[in-house]
């Protein structure tokens, strides 16, 4: 027993800093997939048009939501399951869990996408265009392809290797953006749904493509042959316990997206406005509109990712001024990132859309510029509320965010109804700035109560607001008083290196939490001698 307990501890002490590296890998690459998915979207809404993203738009909802079903929660599980058995050097244990793992999510994986042939058709008909059904056709073999890729990503994060996940998302982003650009340009002249269907081919092979280098990775890596063994039901029923708050957690977004998908569209027709009207409007907010608003969130939550090792290493041996020192950091992390982002994507609303999506008609680009300033204060909400999560997932509070979230979705849904009817598509943009924010405040609280007070947090966050005002004058001087264009580059380029110093100025971050970044020592030096910071 002693000669376990000591294996236990010296893998822990150990696999610390090799497990932190690894989060911080895979947040890294998951922000590079991410910011790729979301330059995608912008040549694709310039192929597709308005109407044509709108389609593609309605696909995605019930997309994400058969993924989180029949494969959300479980590599995490699988990682844990794997890594306990694996530090206690049971060989058989882990070979149950990694054959129960398998059976769950190929079965899963095969439910769900049977699930989405059979709902293709009535699903389409109340979205309000049958032919979408074929975007559902092409996309659900997407879903058992990803199940599978679920049983090696659980490997390797069991085994403390980050990498080949890593490798596979963001070759899974760079595939979707070759070929469904390239399918959806051929099938284009055939059509707008043709070229949508062109789109979604392209996801799927992405998908199988991204699979296929799992799988390649996983047989060159095995190393030696584990001991057969039969089905375990205790194996599965650890599996399933371990994902359940896990994927309720991710269900809660997917879920009102669907609805989402379900009644922008007809409130819209509702109120009277045409039906390919009303589908180009949600295409607009959708895609340009929220495309732009998540490429700082990911940011976020690569820091969002990383920390949570971190704070349950000090929950583990109750740290409880490290926890807060942390958690302060990480909040403060997210207002350093969200608070410029929102100023900046506020200020610069037209002069973006008018850039990145050219091909948009002039009555698009209006409202999408509506639509976009309206948004932009979500930058901070979604950064914020991301990483009140993580803290609480951290601190062994799991249910309190999935309880959080829940409360947020049937804001969200309620206020829909009501300002869709009054505002239109406006109502929708204000309905998700309005649930966040309730969102964000039930977080906030929740995490006063768990770690208490903390007036330096709030002190610094002061600071970041003021600096961001500054920048947002700086970029709204720049760009619209000197009446120049090519000033909203220059503008972009200009403000990072402004910010940065500003920041430092303002003596945001104390000289221990600068140390904590990448290349902390030269930033505390810079700061100590360019400008005299004792």
């Amino acid at each position: 027993m002693e000669t376990v307990v000591n294996k236990v501890k010296t893998r822990r002490k150990s696999g610390l800093n090799s497990y932190t590296a690894g989060a911080l890998l895979l947040a890294v690459a998951g922000m590079i997939a991410k910011i790729l998915g979301a330059v995608y979207r912008i040549p694709l809404t310039n192929l597709l048009g308005a109407e044509g993203i709108g389609i593609y738009q309605l696909v995605f909802p019930i997309y994400a939501l058969m993924l989180t079903l029949s494969s959300g929660g479980i590599p995490t599980a699988i990682s844990r399951l794997v890594s306990e058995k694996k530090t206690l050097g049971e060989d058989t244990s882990v070979q149950k869990v990694m054959k129960a793992s398998f059976v769950l999510l190929f079965g899963l994986g095969s439910c769900a996408m049977l699930i989405m042939f059979l709902i293709s058709a009535p699903l389409a008909e109340l979205q309000g265009n049958s032919l979408i059904r074929f975007g559902y056709y092409v996309v659900a073999p997407a879903i058992l392809i990803v199940a599978i890729s679920a049983y090696f990503k659980g490997w390797f994060q069991g085994n403390m290797n980050m990498v080949p996940t890593a490798v596979a998302q963001i070759a899974e982003q760079a595939f979707k953006m070759i070929f469904g650009l390239l399918f959806a340009y051929l099938l284009l002249p055939k059509g707008i749904i043709n070229a949508v269907v062109g789109a979604l081919i392209g996801l799927t092979l992405a998908e199988f493509l991204s699979m296929l280098i799992m799988a390649l990775l996983f047989a060159a890596s095995k190393g030696k042959a584990l001991p057969k063994v039969s089905l375990d039901a205790d194996s599965t029923k650890s599996i399933v316990r371990a994902s359940i708050p896990i994927m309720a957690s991710g269900l809660v977004f997917p879920i009102v997206q669907f609805v989402d998908s379900l009644l922008i569209v007809n409130l819209l027709v509702g109120r009277g406005m045409a039906r390919d009207i009303a589908i180009s409007e949600y295409g607009i907010l959708s895609a340009p509109v929220n495309s732009l608003i998540n490429m700082p969130i990911v940011i976020t939550l690569a820091f969002a990712v990383a920390i949570v090792p971190i704070i349950s290493s000090k929950r583990a041996v109750r740290d409880a001024v490290s926890i807060k020192d942390k958690s302060s950091l990480a909040v403060k992390m997210a207002f350093l990132i969200g608070a410029p982002c929102f100023v900046a994507i506020f200020v610069l609303a037209r002069p973006l859309m008018q850039i990145l999506y050219p091909s948009l008609a002039v009555q698009s680009i209006d409202l999408a510029v509506s639509l976009l300033m309206v948004s932009s204060v979500s930058v901070i909400l979604l950064t914020l509320s991301q990483v009140f999560t993580s803290l609480m997932q951290a601190l062994g509070k799991a249910v309190k965010p999935v309880m959080i979230l829940l409360a947020t979705a049937i804001t969200k849904i309620t206020l829909d109804i009501i300002l869709i009817m009054h505002l239109g598509i406006i109502g929708a943009a204000l309905s998700s700035v309005i649930a966040y924010t309730l969102c964000v405040v039930i977080g906030w609280v929740t995490m006063s109560k768990l770690l208490g007070r903390n007036e330096k947090m709030v002190k610094s966050i002061s600071k970041i607001m003021i600096i961001s005002v500054i920048i947002g004058l700086i970029i709204f001087g720049l760009t619209f008083l000197l009446n120049k264009w090519w000033l909203v580059l220059a503008s972009v380029l200009i403000t990072p290196p402004v910010y940065f110093v500003l920041v430092l100025l303002f003596k945001v971050f104390a000289k221990e939490e600068l140390y904590s970044f990448p290349f902390g020592k030269q930033i505390v030096n810079f700061s100590e001698k360019i400008l005299h910071q004792k």
